[in-house]
């Protein structure tokens, strides 16, 4: 076990000196915005642990992981607005995507500001409102600055978290991984337990009203 942790420290060490590391981190996040397999905030992360280490630079971190979320989330908006019919069709084979587009493509009209901003911490949800963006035909202009905002909030808070690991573990950078992905995770499990606690009172006041 020891000396698989040593190979797995060995292996991080060297990932996160690469100067691959960049374009890596910048790939990973527009492939993720378009197809939500990749881990983009794990490399965020780790690059910025790499960042506290002195061996990548913080602000290069967050620009290219920004830039590759617009790029891939643009993507995503335009395959929605070149195949609106065919997602239609593709939304309504399920009764909860039907729903989850409905009230998606009505957000969107009326605060399409708020959900562009925050729809990625959401889980799942990025992927849908950007589709239906296109689909929707909602400005792009508009689309790109709230996804731009959106971006450099959420990256910047993720690479931060790396970075404040990394620096309060700079003699394991294990332990700053774990730590760094320790607090994303909780984070988010609060954004996402207030949100839903948020959800069913609003719902609970309606059917009260």
């Amino acid at each position: 076990m020891t000396d698989l942790m040593e190979a797995a420290r060995h292996v991080l060490g060297i990932a996160m000196a690469s100067p691959w590391l960049i374009l890596v981190l910048f790939l990973a996040a527009a492939i993720d915005a378009v197809f939500p397999v990749v881990p983009s905030e794990g490399l965020v992360v780790t690059a910025g642990m790499a960042a506290a280490a002195g061996h990548q630079n913080l602000l290069l971190v967050i620009v290219a992981a920004m830039a590759g979320s617009i790029i891939g989330e643009s993507v995503c908006y335009l395959l929605g607005r070149g195949s609106g019919p065919a997602l239609h069709r593709w939304m309504r084979r399920r009764d909860a995507r039907q729903r989850m587009f409905e009230k998606v493509s009505k957000a969107l009209h009326s605060r399409g500001g708020l959900i562009l901003m925050t729809v990625r911490y959401v889980p799942g949800a990025r992927m849908v409102a950007t589709l239906t963006a296109g689909a929707t035909a909602y400005s792009f202009r508009k689309f790109i600055l709230f996804t731009a905002a959106g971006v450099t909030v959420a990256y910047t808070y993720v690479a931060l978290l790396g970075y404040l690991g990394g620096d309060a573990f700079a003699h394991d950078s294990l332990k700053a991984l774990a730590f760094s992905l320790g607090m994303a995770f909780t984070i988010g499990l609060v954004i996402e337990t207030s949100r839903r606690i948020a959800v069913r009172r609003r719902a609970s006041r309606v059917t009260a009203g």
